[in-house]
């Protein structure tokens, strides 16, 4: 009895053969034999390792090397780019693309046509270019004694026409299509006394046909993942789950993977209790056979960061990359430590920069900065900073150079080690050890002898792992399968669904190779050349799936984003003319199943919040303040919940914090050097300028590491025009000395602490009122937004930054208010002030005396003192208020809610419903 051997057309049938071929042993005798199950390359490479050991293929007759696809590429690549650089009207090509497709072109070449053809067709210019640079491509295979895929097949099949195999018989499954090589491989097996045999499947439709029409590709894919748990249902009552096949069959399954997963993890939890994604080491119920670049995968990503960074310390990275590096799980050191270091080097704002400038930085810096990032990663840093200049690395490479000091980088960063808060999963681990093998793979390039530098070496590496496809092995046999459509050849199931069934995914639409004669490629029926070709593919892979299982549902989506889809043709073949509707089920999301299965909701008002403990401190200082007298919710969420927090933004150029933090360090360093007005007077033009550029520059410092010189000697000129006016504006002032410079208080306010800091304070005589001729203190608060010191006159007071300095400040405080330097607006007092001659004598300078004097007015008969004891009793009645726990939603104007840091979390669109159903109309005066 002639040796039965099983070619299977991709490595899931073979598992899937074995397995049903094996069982079929099992149920008629006691002893079974491991039936001979294998893809044809598999094959392949059985013979040759059987030719070799047996002598009858001898070692001298093998290639040098045997090219990947991915070398054979960047040979085409080389040979196109010294192509364009012979004909520069070429140069418009994408060489990467480009090059695959001219591959693409030899190998249909190889395979479908022949010698004689080049003589007879008709050569375009993009025909007469894959000629040309064909022959280059051979000419330079044979100096080399190289071989790729296609002249490895004409190889193998001359050895095997010598020394052929004989007595076994053959039988092929899954085949849709014989291509012309593996016909020639057939045709050899026969006339050497073989048997080969092409399996035929039941051609007979499945017994019951159902077709959904669904409204669109969500509501398609809600109602394939109800059928596959409801199937698994049924199926599980009379079959254990490793016996039960239910398959999810879809030509665009790279389109639908993530969201058709999501929804049968949610649908499995709920019925069959599945866990859910983020559980660690979780054992689902099925499996997408469908691979994902290996440059996709987090732990890969993380690695090729990792080797970004340190062999390219000169090149600069934005923040969001050094972000995504810093705080991945897969980076040396404490994970919460480098959060922590994170939220922090955020506020840096360095948006793009040099790492090992960072490095530097921060060990010359003071207080927590130099042990911010984990020891053991600053340490490596700190290592490679310290080689970045090292010839031997940065200059030219061999790639065995490369891959040497790859290895070195991975080990130092201690790369796929487990961390002491997380071991790697088990898919992770498969990850690692793909992209290890991958690097062994990528040193057998033949590129061996070549030397370029680190980032070319570097960028061909991405390349080489991006078309690296990887699919983690799951350890557990499932019962769903959830395959693409040439996947589901040969492979029977229990119950099948067919999805995504519109004309513009099936069949496929050609696309012919553009490097090739177009009428050739239709004669020739080389793959995805016309459409009739393409139908008859697909007719013969539907009528296959019809028969594949004893139920079948076919469905596309009706709608498609903005337009009307419609049917395949391909549902209108006769063994599906019988199906009939499938009947939709109810869908609900797993959270609507709980919102549904949850205890009725019972409002209940509860605006109290745990009181501060007396003699502890308010958390913002002045910030809480101001936010309690905006909304009460608001200042506990952002301040004592800690909403503000947050992660900052890292934005492009210089921020308007940035502006606001230059202008308070400068101004605070000229006021303690210069002190009075009349310095500032003995002061000109050219001398004012110098003394702020030489302050810009040690404030600007820390920005030169984020931004380059012209930028930042732009911004020092835009700054110093700025400060300019504003001394020019200082110099008109009745005359004063500054005695206070961004002086800090600690007030204790309704028997709880408040961190305040006070930007200036000057003292002046007083010409007027209650203190004449007397020193008195004036409070100013630097400003480069919009601010007004009417707010001190609201009631309730709308700026209680402001009155709270005088917490700080009690005895002959003449006036406070607001510095303001806008970039747009200009620079200005608005200060309010005692009595005239404190301040300047313009309309942003409010006096009281004039307020309280006039009859009928709000403070008529007021005196300042008074004025001022009321700010404070205010800013009391606020703490207090703070220190109780106070934190109703209330709030007098919507707009004052738009910066909240914890907006969300005031669910303000939920409160104005609940409030317009009590009756409020006018939500912008009152709120609540």
């Amino acid at each position: 009895m002639m040796p039965t051997v099983h070619i299977t057309a991709n490595s899931r049938l073979t598992g899937f053969l074995k397995q049903a071929l094996l069982a079929n042993q099992w149920a008629t005798q006691s002893v079974a034999k491991t039936p001979a199950v294998m893809t044809w390359n598999q094959w392949w490479q059985e013979w040759e390792q059987e030719a070799l050991l047996s002598g009858r293929l001898a070692l001298n007759a093998w290639p040098s090397k045997r090219l990947s696809a991915f070398e054979a590429q960047l040979i085409w690549e080389s040979l196109l780019d010294d192509k364009i650089q012979a004909e520069p009207q070429l140069a418009l090509l994408n060489e990467t693309a480009t090059a695959k497709q001219l591959y693409q072109a030899w190998c249909f070449w190889s395979e479908y046509f022949d010698d004689q053809d080049e003589q007879t067709i008709f050569q375009t210019d993009e025909v007469r270019l894959f000629l040309a640079l064909k022959d280059d491509y051979q000419k330079r295979l044979k100096e080399q004694n190289w071989q790729d895929d296609v002249l490895t097949m004409q190889w193998r099949l001359r050895w095997l026409q010598e020394r052929p195999v004989t007595s076994t018989r053959f039988i092929l499954h899954g085949f849709d299509e014989i291509t012309p090589f593996m016909q020639q491989w057939m045709n050899l097996l026969r006339e050497a006394g073989n048997e080969v045999m092409i399996a035929e499947a039941d051609e007979a439709p499945a017994r019951q046909q159902r077709r959904y029409d669904a409204m669109n590709p969500q509501d398609e894919m809600q109602q394939a993942a109800l059928w596959c748990a409801e199937t698994l249902q049924r199926l599980g009552e009379t079959k254990a789950a490793k016996d039960i096949r239910i398959g999810v069959v879809a030509p665009n399954l790279n389109d639908i993977q993530q969201g058709f997963s999501a929804l049968l993890d949610e649908v499995l939890f709920q019925r069959f209790g599945q866990a859910l994604p983020l559980k660690t080491g979780r054992r689902v119920l099925y499996n997408v056979s469908l691979g994902e670049s290996l440059a996709n995968t987090p732990i890969v990503q993380n690695a090729l960061q990792t080797l970004n960074l340190a062999l390219l310390p000169d090149k600069r990275l934005s923040y969001a990359d050094w972000s995504a590096w810093l705080v991945s799980p897969f980076t040396l050191g404490a994970l919460p430590q480098r959060q922590k270091a994170d939220a922090q080097l955020r506020r840096l704002q360095w948006a793009s920069f040099k790492w090992p400038n960072l490095v530097t930085w921060l060990e010359q810096q003071e207080n927590h900065w130099p042990t911010l990032l984990p020891k053991p990663l600053m340490t490596v840093l700190q290592k490679i900073s310290a080689k970045s200049s090292d010839r031997k690395y940065t200059g030219r490479l061999s790639l065995h150079a490369f891959l040497e000091w790859v290895e070195r980088v991975l080990q130092q960063f201690q790369w796929g080690g487990s961390r002491p808060e997380r071991a790697l999963t088990s898919i992770e681990t498969q990850q690692k050890e793909a992209f290890l093998e991958c690097l062994g793979r990528f040193s057998q390039l033949h590129l061996g002898d070549e030397a370029q530098n680190a980032q070319a070496w570097l960028n061909l590496l991405k390349r080489f792992v991006a078309e690296t496809v990887h699919q983690p092995q799951t350890k557990d046999i499932v019962p769903i399968q959830v395959v693409g459509m040439l996947e589901a050849g040969g492979q029977t199931f229990d119950a099948l669904w067919v999805m995504g069934l519109t004309d513009e995914a099936w069949p496929r639409p050609p696309s012919p190779n553009p490097f090739l004669p177009m009428p050739l490629q239709r004669e020739r029926a080389v793959p995805r050349a016309d459409a009739q070709r393409e139908l008859q593919y697909a007719q013969k892979i539907t009528r296959r799936l019809a028969a594949s299982a004893e139920q079948v549902v076919w469905s596309f989506a009706t709608q498609l984003e903005d337009r009307v889809a419609l049917p395949s043709p391909l549902l209108n073949l006769p063994a599906l003319a019988t199906a009939e509707p499938y009947p939709a089920r109810d869908y609900r999301s797993l959270a609507e199943q709980q919102y549904q299965q949850a205890a009725p909701i019972e409002w209940e008002e509860d605006a109290q919040a745990p009181p501060i403990p007396l003699g502890e401190r308010a958390p913002g200082g002045s910030g809480i303040l101001t936010a309690q007298n905006k909304c009460p919710l608001m200042a506990f969420i952002d301040f004592r919940l800690g909403a503000r927090q947050q992660l900052e933004d890292v934005a492009e150029g210089l921020r308007a914090n940035h502006l606001g933090t230059l202008v308070h360090e400068v101004l605070e360093a000229f006021w303690r050097d210069v002190q009075t007005q009349n310095a500032l007077l003995a002061l000109d033009d050219d001398s004012l300028v110098a003394k702020l550029h030489t302050l810009l520059d040690e404030a600007m410092q820390p920005l030169m590491q984020q931004f380059d010189d012209h930028y930042l000697a732009l911004e020092k000129e835009r700054i110093t025009e700025l400060l300019m006016n504003w001394l020019a504006l200082e110099k008109q002032r009745p005359g004063f000395k500054v005695v206070a410079f961004e002086e800090v208080h600690t007030p204790t306010i309704a028997g709880i602490e408040f961190k305040i800091k006070i930007d200036r304070v000057d003292a002046v005589l007083a010409e007027e009122g209650e203190n004449s001729g007397e020193a008195v203190s004036v409070i100013l608060d630097y400003k480069t937004g919009k601010a007004s010191v009417k707010d001190l006159l609201k009631e309730p007071i709308e700026a209680p930054q402001l009155a709270v300095y005088l917490h700080a400040y009690r005895d002959a405080v003449a006036g406070l208010g607001y510095g303001i330097l806008h970039s747009d607006d200009g620079v200005r007092f608005n200060t309010l002030v005692a009595d005239e001659g404190v301040m300047l004598k313009d309309r942003s300078q409010l006096v009281f005396a004039k307020g309280s004097g006039k009859e009928g007015g709000d403070y008529e008969g007021v005196t300042w003192t008074d004025f001022l004891n009321g700010l404070r009793d205010e800013v009391e009645s606020l703490a207090e208020s703070i220190q109780q726990g106070r934190a109703e939603m209330t709030f007098r104007d919507e707009k004052d809610l738009a910066y909240a840091a914890g907006a969300l979390a005031l669910r303000l669109p939920e409160v104005k419903s609940q409030l317009e159903q009590a009756g409020w109309q006018d939500m912008g005066e009152e709120g609540a």
